[in-house]
């Protein structure tokens, strides 16, 4: 009877590591399912994540996933562009796996959408990435990037006590939503078709990957009087706008220069993101004002 429990016992931790998180794991919806990305209600949404067998970025029989929100109007869960994974292959330590990035391919239809991704940990902790990755409508199957070290994150709810890094160890929600600035819940209310394949775990960052993450600098931070913004390369329409911890647009300015400055005196003290926008990318960066 102990042999008997003892192997039932190996075979249940085994398959709890099997189903954890693992380096470079890949969710290709070839296997026609929906791989359990979903949304909070499926039974509001006009089209809810569904496999489509045809037409991926390989073209013909290449399955992958698509979801549809609802009109802003309606409400409710199905109105957000968001979907996610609460199941244990998206769950468990990211960090001890050595998954820095998020990499997907994904086409948008109707309305553009600013990607991030979300995850929930201890104590409800939850942390959504600082950068968004700006997705025009119309423009194709498009591979996309998001980095998700503990630096690349902001924390938008739960326990204090739990650190971001605290989070990334023990994941057991992950999320893929649109939104102007980090959140959990209140991502982009909007009319649009997404499609997604190949959502990978990914453990390294291509050259132009981390060009991306490097296009402008702010100094000093923290900073009281000046903020300093200097672009690595010239921008066209370039625009930089800053956003409280709230949401709440602060600031707002064309950039004509590489290197450019804002006075915050008169800011409160806290946390803002710094948001540089062009045509069809945007690069987002944390400030604190002393």
């Amino acid at each position: 009877m102990k042999i008997k429990l003892l192997f039932l016992s190996m075979l249940f931790t085994s398959a709890l590591a099997i189903s954890q998180v693992a380096a470079g794991q890949v969710n290709d919806f070839e296997d026609g399912t929906t791989q359990n990305w979903i949304i909070g209600n499926p039974a509001g949404a006009v089209s809810p994540p569904s496999n489509v067998a045809s037409g991926g970025p390989d073209g013909v029989n290449d399955n992958y996933l698509t979801y549809t929100s609802t009109p802003p109007d309606t409400g409710g869960a199905g109105s957000k562009m968001i979907i996610f994974n609460a199941s244990s292959n998206w769950s468990s330590n990211y960090t001890s796996e050595g998954i820095i990035a998020i990499k997907f391919d994904v086409r948008v239809e109707t309305t553009d959408v600013n990607l991030r991704i979300a995850f929930q940990g201890p104590n409800g902790k939850r942390i959504c990435t600082t950068n968004a990755v700006n997705v025009v409508a119309g423009s194709g199957w498009q591979a996309v990037t998001i980095p998700i070290s503990a630096s690349d994150f902001t924390a938008v709810g739960g326990s204090s006590a739990v650190s971001i890094s605290d989070a990334l160890a023990a994941v057991n929600t992950m999320r893929i939503l649109s939104s102007n600035s980090p959140t959990w819940l209140n991502a982009d209310q909007i009319i649009s078709t997404i499609n997604l394949d190949n959502i990978t775990a990914a453990t390294t960052l291509s050259t132009q990957d981390l060009n991306k993450q490097s296009s402008f600098e702010i100094s000093p931070n923290p900073a009281s009087s000046k903020l300093n913004i200097n672009l690595t390369q010239n921008f066209d329409n370039a625009t930089v706008t800053v956003y409280d911890v709230l949401g709440k647009k602060v600031y707002n300015n064309s950039i004509k220069r590489l290197n450019s400055s804002i006075d915050v005196s008169r800011w409160n003290s806290g946390v803002y993101l710094v948001r540089i926008s062009t045509n069809n990318q945007t690069f987002t960066k944390r400030f604190v004002k002393q």
